[in-house]
């Protein structure tokens, strides 16, 4: 047992105070209070050390703490002064570690409130001081837990919302209410409505930092912010309080080698308080968006991906089954481009494919023939999954009515039972059961009714289709909310294409050539599109979603779809310009002579004309000998050039030709003077004297 240090002895303060809250002056405070104490008994002040807004439950981060134990380790002072013990720690197994260095060192620790501290007072206050810290966290959380049921929230304000300033009756202010804020709501409302629609979170945050939208606390925005954690139904896109619902007890922490670990409860422990006056999403736009984040859990990476495409992934390869993907603007086969294992070198416009497509629905399955019977089913199909809603809605309210009338009774036997006793602990339990199973049916009570059966006759409903096709297929042409949600809803219609090279047709050259295309796809998608329109589908509409039974029916036609290139239109038009050169050549014909006669004969027909004509010239000789019809005689000089197969003459005789061009005889030029005719008249001359006479 130590004794007070002598006079003359070496102190050093310490001084410690928690959180934020508390004020500075309380550092000052401790410190005069020591000084006070150390000159009462002469002892000589060393150095005072000290840790602002630093918790006595760890030792991290507390730098005045370790700067002082290392001084005491090079023996810089004799004695360790502090207004109390739970100054230096409030944690017991961190006390008595601090004490024993000391301990070690020599060093003796007094406080100001009881002088030197002995042994059995260091273990009763650091066990004291470790028990008032735990019982002033069930204090907090019992008092957080009270404001909750009282209607008000604990913790940050979610973005959409801000702080009620309100007074109480005795004029204190009353924490945790909240309401909407007005200029953050709509922000909510379109990131929700943009994510039905089927854009990502990337352009949806792409978009708002474009339009300057600040983001959660002035930043600007990330996917983070948006989907958060699916566990603690934490970001915008799954916080439930959207739809009025506040969870309590979201996450639990626990302190672990200095550092707090937080997990995220179970969603039995969490307290649930209902807040119909915060809500800005609607219930059944949260119900599909939830069901959408959910799709993408357990979903391979490379399935997350937004499509580019309409049909992206449903086309494939008649020859090989392979997926086509588009390269160029054009479908390819995959087994041949990047495989190697299929013989289908076709290469088909995607424009072409999407639009041929829609039209030819529109012929063979929008009629009566196919929709029809269809229809009837569909029909009888929703009736009965409409009663079995009814009845399922009527099974779940009574059972409802029940565990409201346990409860009750429950509640009734609690609170007869004693606090501690065995059976108060049951009735709890049996009480957090019954309250489990309530909140699941009332979720499922909740649940959208199936929708109603298509009313109008099949003519009707065939042409309400085909205009809402037509919308969907003009809204594909823009780069917005809309486009995103008709490529989502078309791509329900369609579950397959198949591209197969027509029997028989030939390609030219090109990959282009006739294709016979095969599409399938439910009729129950079709039917969905009979009473929407196109602002509510793109915007607002349910996803072409079933469970339907024998209206599900598959429907499948097949097309040949023409397909030539538009390039060749210009080919074929400088065809007999290059003809007529190789027709009236001796030698081969260079390019330059072809060029110059492309240029001399002006512009032609088809897609490329405005190209130069050395291109015009490049693109008609490779036509050509594709089809076999000329050679190149290669001479490795400006006397290179083309000749027909035809001709009858090997290369050889080609070259001999160019080296000795053949004998030629060339015929002046003529000038043809049309005939002159002149009229002479001879006769003699008068007779002087038959002039006189006369």
């Amino acid at each position: 047992m130590r004794t007070m240090p002598p006079p003359g002895s070496r102190v050093a303060f310490y001084s410690r105070f928690s959180t934020d809250r508390q004020k500075q002056t309380s550092i000052e405070g401790q410190e005069r209070l020591c000084a006070a104490y150390a000159t009462e008994r002469k002892w000589i002040e060393f150095k005072r050390y000290s840790d602002s807004e630093r918790s006595g439950t760890t030792t991290m981060g507390r730098a005045g703490l370790f700067e002082m134990l290392a001084a005491a380790e090079r023996g810089e002072f004799d004695v360790l002064l502090v207004e109390d013990i739970d100054r230096t720690s409030r944690d017991a197994a961190d006390m008595h570690q601090i004490a024993k260095e000391l301990d070690e060192l020599d060093i003796v620790i007094c406080t100001v409130a009881g002088g030197v501290v002995t042994d059995i007072e260091l273990a009763f206050k650091a066990v004291q001081n470790q028990q008032f810290i735990k019982q002033n966290v069930l204090k907090s959380k019992r008092g957080q837990e009270l404001a909750v049921s009282q209607g008000r929230m604990s913790g940050s304000i979610p973005y959409g919302y801000r702080k009620v300033r309100k007074l109480d009756a005795r004029g204190e202010p009353i924490n945790g209410l909240r309401e909407i804020d007005p200029e953050k709501a709509p922000i909510v409302r379109r990131i929700h409505e943009e994510l039905d629609a089927g854009r990502t979170t990337f352009k949806i945050c792409a978009t708002l930092n474009a339009e300057g939208v600040p983001g959660p606390k002035g930043k600007p925005w990330r996917p983070g912010a948006l989907l958060g954690n699916r566990h603690g139904g934490l970001g915008i896109l799954r916080n439930p309080i959207y739809v009025g619902e506040y969870q309590f007890r979201k996450t639990s922490r626990r302190r672990r080698k200095g550092k707090i670990k937080m997990r995220f409860t179970d969603q039995s422990e969490r307290m649930v308080t209902q807040h119909p006056e915060l809500v800005i999403v609607d219930q059944d736009l949260w119900d599909r968006n939830q069901a959408r984040l959910a799709e993408n859990i357990d979903r391979p990476f490379h399935t997350k991906r937004k499509v580019e495409y309409v049909f992206t992934g449903r086309v494939h390869c008649g020859v090989c089954n392979s997926t086509c993907i588009v390269s160029d603007g054009k479908y390819v086969c995959t087994g041949r481009q990047q495989k190697g294992i299929c013989t289908n070198s076709r290469r088909v416009p995607r424009e072409a494919v999407e639009t041929s497509i829609f039209d030819r629905i529109k012929v063979h399955v929008l009629n009566t023939a196919v929709l029809g019977p269809a229809l009837t089913a569909f029909r009888e199909e929703v009736e009965r999954v409409r009663a079995d809603h009814v009845a399922r809605v009527a099974s779940q309210g009574a059972r409802l009515k029940e565990i409201d009338q346990r409860i009750a009774n429950l509640m009734v036997q609690l609170g007869g039972a004693a606090e501690a006793s065995f059976a108060s602990q049951l009735l709890m339990e049996e009480l957090e059961r019954l309250g489990a199973e309530k909140r699941s049916l009332e979720r499922q009570v909740k649940q959208a009714p199936p929708p109603p059966p298509v009313a109008g006759d099949v003519e009707a409903i065939i042409s309400s289709i085909s205009d809402t096709l037509g919308h969907l297929h003009q809204a594909l042409q823009a780069d917005d909310a809309e486009a995103s949600r008709a490529k989502e809803l078309l791509r329900g219609l369609i579950t397959r294409i198949v591209l197969t090279p027509t029997p028989g047709s030939v390609t030219d050259g090109r990959g282009a050539g006739d294709m016979t295309v095969t599409v399938e796809g439910p009729i129950a998608t079709l039917i969905a599109l009979a009473d929407l329109n196109i602002d509510r589908v793109a915007k607002h509409g349910h996803r072409p979603m079933f469970g339907l039974h024998n209206a599900t029916a598959v429907w499948t036609f097949s097309y040949v779809l023409k397909w030539r290139d538009p390039r060749l239109a210009t080919v074929h038009a400088d065809l007999p310009i290059i003809a007529r050169l190789l027709d009236e050549a001796d030698v081969p014909v260079s390019m330059e002579a072809m060029a110059q006669a492309l240029c001399d004969a002006g512009p032609t027909a088809g897609a490329d004309a405005d190209r130069s004509p050395d291109q015009r010239a490049r693109n008609a000789v490779s036509y050509l000998q594709t089809w076999g019809f000329t050679r190149c005689i290669n001479m490795r000089s400006p006397d290179t050039g083309y000749v027909w197969n035809d001709r009858g003459l090997s290369d050889d005789e080609w070259k001999a030709r160019i080296a000795e061009p053949p004998m030629t005889r060339t015929i002046p030029v003529l000038r043809i003077i049309p005939p002159e005719v002149v009229v002479v008249i001879v006769e003699q001359p008068p007779r002087p004297d038959e002039e006189a006479g006369d």
